[in-house]
């Protein structure tokens, strides 16, 4: 019976040693595990909400205001937002500032009531059931399905609105019902002239008298003293949308508008930190070549080849020496030439066996000027080791002093067959992803209450950004954030002024 004991006694201390044992390493391992966990799992940074009156007083004796309906992508309604500010400071009224309604596909332009109504019912009231479900992680009902497909920030988020107020006093306005009209400002219905536009460009407001401008495709023209002579409290307008759609033709006027360009410069620290970052791997400013290039849907998708061919060929003339033979072979023969030259919706699919019929006018051999190299060489001689830049070949090697920078929405751009011959011949083009670990902090910004991430939204936005620290920027023509980066960012953010439309480019704009 000892000996019966003793095995026992024995067998359970060595089953208790290795119970400690095991306990201990999966202690160890758990600790580990959840250092690792804490290291990687980031804080959400919250977007923060002003309240209406952040930024004016409340209840100003014989206030009169404007307002107008959001809508389309981001730009389309940073355009609309730069009309109104406009239009507010030659009333002499103030700005009640919708939010920017993010959402994937956006809001489209509808006529005045269709749109007022939509934007009703874009909201989350009585959904907050949705955010709890998706923070425990269980299924989604289906009026939950959309709930994080959109949000809408306020535009504090993106600009220093302390400036703008400065200039044009703003209220911001929680959503897009009258009753906040009504009750905030004591109305009644009587108190607001609406404009219930019925096309997306139906009126143009012209603000000197005496010009004869042309309306290009508006509909037809309001003149600035007819918007003076209205007395009603709140003037309330649909679209604000459009290029010249507020006309500054008077010098104070046109003054005005640079000040309000000159105020709408992205602001937002964690998205200037993370593009300030990546500019400086890039050179510092005005050390390399920025380009938007717009190719992935609409117009730009369809003449996308065309497009990529311009700027190939501009970026040869600028900074290369090459031959057209030595160009015609990098573009990948005479024929490929022409197949750029071509409009394709389905390009990319028909790229190796599409021969489209050729327009014989078309400029296809585009001229190379000789001896035009524009080197950046003396001001960094070692950007090129320090960036990881492509070797090159027995040619191409000569222009890795030319630093490249492509903000794009192709797929894949480094392999993208369009944009491949730039990275053939300048083997220091880079594009964003391959500074993918300046972004960590993008990643985390967010609308907290709603749970809905911001990163889809703001990474094309920190892309253009990069770009326009360019010495020389290269866009898309006609896209809105080409337009942006020309006018204002690439300025603001290569020490010159901001653009403002003259007399001349409008002229030019209407043929």
């Amino acid at each position: 019976m000892k000996r019966k004991d003793s095995t026992v006694v024995g067998l359970v201390l060595i089953t208790v040693i290795v119970c400690f044992i095991t306990y201990f390493q999966y202690s160890i391992n758990s600790d580990k595990l959840s250092l690792r966990t804490t290291t990687k799992k980031k804080e959400a940074i919250p977007v923060q909400f002003p309240t209406p009156f952040e930024f004016h007083e409340d209840n100003v004796k014989g206030e009169r205001f404007l307002s107008y309906l959001p809508h389309s992508g981001f730009h389309n309604q940073r355009i609309e937002l730069e009309n109104a500010l406009l239009l507010a400071a030659y009333l002499n009224r103030t700005l009640l500032v919708p939010p920017v309604y993010l959402a994937s596909p956006a809001m489209p332009w509808l006529r005045y009531e269709k749109l007022h109504e939509r934007l009703m019912f874009q909201t989350k009231n009585g959904l907050d059931h949705c955010v709890d479900l998706d923070a425990r992680g269980m299924p989604l009902p289906s009026e939950c399905l959309n709930n994080f497909r959109w949000t809408n920030v306020p535009w504090t988020f993106f600009y220093n609105m302390t400036d703008i107020s400065k200039q044009v006093p703003v209220i911001f306005r929680p959503g897009l019902d009258y009753e906040w009209l009504y009750k905030t400002f004591r109305l009644n219905e009587e108190d607001i002239y609406f404009f219930k536009d019925m096309s997306p460009y139906e009126y143009q407001i012209h603000d000197d008298r005496n010009s004869d401008l042309p309306l290009d495709r508006f509909n037809y023209k309001i003149e600035l003293s007819t918007l003076e002579a209205i007395d009603h409290r709140v003037l309330h307008f649909g679209s604000m949308f459009g290029s010249y759609r507020i006309l500054a033709e008077t010098a104070a006027h046109a003054q005005k508008l640079k000040e309000i360009r000159t105020s709408m410069i992205f602001r937002n620290p964690v998205l200037s930190g993370a593009a300030e970052r990546i500019v400086s791997q890039l050179g510092g400013p005005n050390q390399f070549v920025g380009m938007h290039v717009r190719v992935g849907d609409g117009i730009f998708k369809l003449r996308a080849s065309i497009l990529v061919d311009d700027i190939f060929h501009q970026l040869v003339d600028q900074f290369t020496d090459l031959s057209v033979e030595q160009v015609e072979a990098y573009e990948g023969g005479v024929e490929q030439h022409e197949m750029d030259r071509t409009e394709s919706t389905e390009y990319e699919i028909k790229l190796r066996s599409f021969h489209p019929v050729v327009d014989e006018s078309a400029n296809h051999a585009k001229p190379i000027e000789a001896g035009n190299n524009r080197h950046i060489e003396d001001k960094d001689p070692n950007i090129a080791s320090r960036l990881k830049c492509q070797a090159g070949d027995d040619v191409t090697h000569r222009f890795r002093s030319t630093v490249v920078y492509i903000a794009t929405d192709a797929p894949d751009p480094r392999n993208h067959p369009l944009l491949r011959k730039i990275f053939k011949v300048f083997p220091c083009t880079f594009i964003l992803s391959d500074f993918m670990n300046e972004l960590d902090d993008i990643k985390q910004l967010q609308v907290v209450e709603e749970r809905v991430k911001l990163e889809s939204y703001l990474i094309p936005m920190v892309d253009a950004m990069i770009s326009a620290h360019g010495h020389t920027f290269l866009g898309t023509p006609h896209s809105t954030f080409t337009s942006y980066i020309e006018r204002q960012l690439h300025p603001v953010y290569t020490g010159k002024e901001v653009q403002v439309m003259g007399l001349i480019d409008y002229l030019d704009s209407t043929k």
